[in-house]
């Protein structure tokens, strides 16, 4: 008898409308990969989940970057307040300007979007996220260790937007690393910016993968990257610096991985859903793209799910 693929098993759980624990068999993880405003793409995605009634029906919630933001709205049951956070509150120069690296400043503020606009102007529902039956994972990179962590086990609100800042710091285009718990890290773009893999380490037998990238798009650095960038990070961790400018391939790797079905540990089974002909720059403030870019995820997921 063939085993009921990752969809089926998810249509089923929102027929039941069971929550954690699931009494199916399967360790459902969803993974949302973020990459600053590109992720207006997985945004939309997840509000299509949430409007297909599967908010409660994964076993864990894993994100990286501005995946993570995504996925605490989801969480909250508030995916659509999320996907227009994008393309209404910081597509302007209050979160994005390039000028203020003229003057030793971060381009992105990162404290216009989570200590105003997810705080007061939308703010984010964050009793439900930490109430919900479903664990929130956020996956950022550490410093000292040089290599991705799993952030989770949140508290209380500081905890939780502690650790979604942690994990959105781009560095040196959002400042310096974010000091959490003790540590100091910096956005898992460095490290894991599909987070696929702590989802499988953790045990989860399914992962469905949500990816702001098209097929062949990969994260090649810029002169932007080269000059500005780099240089700098380098002085936090040469190694970094190194895995920034040459992370293409590893992304690219990871990807092939991901669409043959497996997990990059080669235990889970995975499905991923993408956009294929929406590039999104990370900085983009243009409405017109963000909004056709949320529209896309949406739909994505919606003909995955074959709705």
């Amino acid at each position: 008898m063939t085993a009921p693929r990752l969809i089926d098993l998810l249509r089923a759980r929102a027929v039941r409308g069971s929550r954690p624990p699931h009494d199916d068999g399967a360790r459902i993880a969803l993974a949302v990969e973020g990459g600053a405003m590109r992720g207006v793409i997985s945004a939309g995605m997840v509000w299509a989940l949430e409007d297909l009634h599967l908010t409660h029906a994964f076993d864990a919630v894993y994100g990286s970057s501005g995946g993570a933001i995504n996925a605490a709205y989801f969480l909250a049951g508030q995916a659509g307040v999320g996907t227009t956070v994008y393309f209404e509150d910081i597509n302007n120069r209050h979160f994005i300007d390039l000028r203020r690296a003229l003057v030793g400043r971060p381009i992105v503020d990162l404290g216009f979007l989570l200590d105003d606009v997810a705080t007061r102007r939308k703010p984010l529902a964050v009793d439900r996220v930490l109430a919900h039956p479903t664990p929130l994972s956020v996956v950022a990179t550490d410093v000292e260790r040089e290599a991705a962590v799993t952030l989770n086990g949140f508290r209380t609100p500081a905890d939780l937007f502690g650790a979604l800042r942690a994990s959105a710091t781009m560095p040196i285009v959002a400042g310096g690393p974010h000091v959490y718990g003790g540590r100091r890290y910096l956005d898992a773009s460095l490290s894991e910016p599909i987070p696929a893999r702590a989802a499988e380490a953790d045990g989860y037998t399914h992962v469905l993968v949500l990816l702001t990238r098209g097929p062949g798009m990969r994260p090649h650095p810029s002169a932007f990257d080269r000059y500005f960038v780099a240089p700098r990070l380098r002085r936090i961790s040469p190694r970094l610096a190194t895995d920034y400018l040459t992370r293409a391939a590893p992304y690219a790797d990871l990807v092939r991985i991901l669409d043959s079905g497996l997990g990059p540990l080669g235990h889970a089974k995975v499905t991923a859903i993408r956009v294929t002909d929406w590039p999104i720059h990370k900085l983009e403030r243009r409405r017109s793209i963000l909004e056709a870019g949320a529209q896309r995820g949406y739909e994505a997921v919606i003909a995955a799910f074959g709705e």
